[in-house]
């Protein structure tokens, strides 16, 4: 999926190949992180623009130095140029994403990176959500100055949040919550890369496959209790969506009961509801790589929606380490 870029340190002596995992943001949901899940950066590079050095491989951060290598390192040669590749993903249970497809060109060799096809999965499951890293600047490294390689990331898809909560009412529970009708399956290509050490960014095209027509249930086994703001409420999904333009279908529904007893002191009485809105309606419209989206249905007298764009924290991630949770 992508280019890197390398900086400009010079190592001495060391004639090793290291590399510096650089904002590799927050590539694990929580369901991951409870599950033991962790990302994993992967490299690929090329010496003189013919002879392949890594294909996929993965970098681990050595404690000593803090550098990160591949299991087999390779050494730089005086007076070759090189260009590298790095991406990350969010490793479940110790296995990688079957919706990673990794596409060859008309020799048969594969494309570094550069072009993959991406699958979520068909149905909700949090914890086997996958949030895709590529590297987005692109630099040439010269194998004189030893450099350490810079892999700077960026998210690839868009972190979508759905809360519910209530306003003033006694008690209300979720029973059920449902986010329909988007794409699932899509290609990635990195259509243009930056022009030596320009600071330009590459260009990166996501193109949806199939139909939008993935639905994602959430649907405990039994009804939760809602609370009065995001930080209490048990009403919650986070699902990860590839880039894409929301139609009037994408559909966002609650079904929800509310004790609607006269007073605090009368005996329950417990009664469904069910709302539906088209996503179309509230901003954002498209769903764009490396944001986060916040929906939030109030419930009060009747469900008020609001969906708005978040900031996607950046931390540098280092091996062993418990990523931070979204604020």
């Amino acid at each position: 999926m992508l280019s890197c870029n390398s900086g400009d340190i010079d190592l001495g002596g060391s004639r090793e190949i290291a590399f510096n995992a650089k904002h590799i943001q927050r590539a694990l949901t929580q369901a991951d992180i409870d599950g033991g899940g962790k990302a994993k950066v992967f490299v690929c590079g090329m010496q003189n623009n013919t002879t392949a050095l890594y294909s996929n491989a993965e970098i681990t951060r050595d404690a000593a130095t803090g550098k990160w290598f591949p299991a087999t390192t390779k050494d730089w040669v005086n007076g070759s140029s090189y260009t590298f590749h790095g991406y990350a993903y969010n490793l479940i249970n110790g296995q990688q994403p079957t919706g990673l497809e990794f596409l060859t060109n008309s020799n048969g060799k594969d494309q570094y990176g550069l072009e993959v096809n991406i699958t979520q999965p068909s149905s909700y499951d949090e914890s086997q959500m996958i949030d895709y890293l590529v590297s987005y600047t692109h630099r040439i490294a010269n194998g004189s100055s030893k450099p350490i390689v810079q892999i700077h990331l960026e998210h690839v898809m868009t972190l979508a949040e759905f809360y519910v909560v209530r306003g003033n009412l006694f008690e209300a529970r979720l029973k059920e919550m449902t986010f329909s009708n988007i794409f699932y399956k899509g290609n990635l290509k990195c259509t243009s890369q930056a022009v030596l050490n320009s600071g330009e960014k590459n260009a990166w095209q996501m193109t949806p496959n199939g139909n939008n027509d993935v639905v994602y249930t959430y649907k405990p086994s039994s009804p939760v209790e809602i609370g009065d703001n995001r930080d209490n409420t048990a009403a919650k999904m986070a699902v990860m969506c590839l880039p894409q333009q929301l139609t009037a279908a994408t559909k966002f529904t609650i079904v929800y009961e509310v004790n609607e007893k006269i007073t605090e002191d009368s005996d329950d009485n417990w009664v469904e509801h069910t709302e539906t809105f088209s996503l179309y309606n509230y901003n954002p419209i498209d769903y764009q790589s490396g944001h986060r989206v916040v929906y939030t249905a109030t419930i009060d007298s009747g469900v008020n929606l609001e969906g708005v764009v978040k900031d996607w924290i950046d931390v540098d991630y280092i091996e062993g380490t418990v990523l931070p949770e979204i604020d």
